[in-house]
């Protein structure tokens, strides 16, 4: 399957979980350039697939899902088993092998994931949380700094997932 793609950039989700007592291990992601020129970003360890114009949209697109598939999982679903279960499986290797073979040949200019990383993804992770928050402003804003304050106080969830995604283009692309 792998095999037959066109990858142009790699990457890595970082999942930082506020506020509960479990954690989730870093995901990485592979984006294949379509023959229609769409891109295709895939988690790897979860099979997630996202599809956006651009490599920046489909990472993006892909955080998101991420993000909304683990909670699912860990709050409404089997959680560590759930993920385990996917995980546990070769259907992903040729991926795997592509992303290592990218990663390697990226470290050359040291531009490999574990040396750099991109701000600009992390960002657009910090968006996901921003779009509830900026409601809570909006109608908090006709009161002072102190209502303002306690309304978002006592709106903020308690069990948050934070992720952020770096990625780097391969050379073909």
């Amino acid at each position: 399957m792998a095999e037959r793609k066109q990858f142009v950039a790699i990457g890595k989700i970082i999942c930082e979980t506020l506020g509960v007592p479990w954690n989730i291990p870093h995901t990485h992601f592979i984006v294949n350039q379509t023959p229609s020129g769409l891109f295709e970003a895939t988690n790897i360890e979860l099979v997630l697939d996202s599809v956006g114009s651009s490599i920046d949209e489909a990472a993006r697109l892909l955080v998101r899902l991420t993000a909304d598939y683990v909670k699912e999982v860990m709050i409404k679903g089997r959680g560590h088993d759930e993920l385990v279960e996917i995980v546990d499986s070769d259907a992903m290797e040729s991926y795997w092998r592509e992303y290592r073979k990218a990663e390697v040949e990226l470290s050359r200019t040291g531009e490999d994931m574990g040396h750099k990383l991109d701000r600009h993804i992390i960002e657009a992770v910090k968006e996901t949380w921003e779009d509830d928050f900026r409601e809570i402003i909006y109608k908090a804003a006709k009161h002072d700094a102190e209502e303002v304050l306690s309304a978002l106080q006592g709106k903020i969830p308690t069990t948050r997932i934070v992720l952020s995604a770096e990625y780097r283009e391969l050379k073909a692309a």
